[in-house]
């Protein structure tokens, strides 16, 4: 006979007792963390090695996102922004993580994010902003980031990387048991992978000068309503309420 679930549950967390974060984890999913939409419960059952364990803006961004990281005294005055990865391919992970450039890839996580704050409260996007949206998005991602007569550390810049190995957690209550009143077998599975983490942050100066010029270039071929224009003025008068 097999064991009960619960049992099964306490004895995955006894022996991940001594992992860099104990028991069960459910993060929070905040605004702009790019995680999925449903979350399962998993501990961290291994890490990057590293004197100190996990670095805070890891916990802070599992916890809180982008803005958690960006409480930290470390990254006063930037905007924080996390590129990730995950799978079960270490190897191609890895080499994803030794190939991403600040200088290439940050316009991603900045039209990201940007998308984001837009998207807040607004079912449809291309109605309530019309093509006006569309072209600031290729815009914000296909654009240099890099403020010219500045001084490096103000501009984009990669900070730490760091990758963790997940374990998820049995979800019961989503598992229908069988005749017998016993689990069905795939409660029982522990699926693992690994998670990779890159942090970027930039001067909010650069970032609000930059997002400034992108603005104000907009000039979609299908011109956008007064309406339109309206609405996305009223983002842009409060885009970093929110951001």
């Amino acid at each position: 006979m097999k064991k009960p679930v619960l049992f099964e549950i306490a004895a995955v967390l006894l022996f991940f007792s001594c992992a860099s974060r104990p028991g069960p984890f459910t993060p929070v999913v905040p605004l702009n963390t790019f995680l999925p939409e449903v979350q399962r419960p998993y501990i961290i059952s291994s890490s990057q090695e590293r004197p100190g364990g996990i670095p805070e803006w890891v916990t802070r961004y599992l916890e809180g996102g982008v803005r958690g990281v960006e409480t930290l005294d470390a990254y006063e005055g930037r905007f924080a922004f996390v590129s990730r990865n995950e799978g079960s391919n270490f190897t191609a992970l890895n080499q994803w993580a030794e190939g991403f450039s600040a200088d290439l890839d940050f316009p991603r996580l900045a039209s990201s994010r940007i998308e984001a704050r837009f998207l807040q409260s607004v079912p449809y996007p291309d109605n309530e902003y019309g093509p006006f949206f569309e072209e600031l998005i290729r815009s914000a991602s296909d654009a240099s980031w890099i403020e010219t007569g500045k001084d490096e550390e103000k501009n984009a810049a990669k900070e730490d990387e760091f990758w963790i190995l997940k374990t998820f957690l049995p979800m019961i209550d989503s598992v229908p048991e069988n005749p017998d009143n016993e689990p069905a077998d795939d409660v029982n599975q522990i699926n693992e992978t690994y998670e990779f983490l890159i942090l970027v942050t930039i001067e909010k100066s650069v970032f609000a000068s930059r997002f400034d010029e992108i603005f104000r270039n907009i000039n979609p071929e299908r011109r956008p309503t007064k309406e339109q224009m309206a609405a996305a003025n009223r983002v842009k008068e409060r885009f970093y309420e929110g951001f």
